[in-house]
């Protein structure tokens, strides 16, 4: 598909939207005009990013309220 006609479906696609949400994540990403990087992680990244996502699934995480609660009575210390 070539980039005009991929252009052409794009601006259709979006005239046709009425899904708020979706055509502020859009133009959020269109503001930007620049590609994500690809971010390449160890297997002990993707292992560590695992078991906090495993954590937080079973409740086991502090709000940021919490933390800064600490904070502030470590720092009292």
């Amino acid at each position: 598909m070539s980039n005009a006609e991929v252009k052409r479906k794009l601006i259709s696609r979006i005239k046709d939207s009425k899904d708020d949400a979706l055509l502020k994540d859009l133009y959020s990403l269109l503001k930007n005009e620049s590609r994500a990087e690809l971010l390449l992680l160890s297997e002990d990244q993707v292992k560590a990013i695992r078991e906090a996502e495993q954590e937080i699934e079973n409740g086991h995480y502090l709000t940021d309220a919490a933390v800064r609660k600490k904070t502030a009575q470590w720092l009292a210390k």
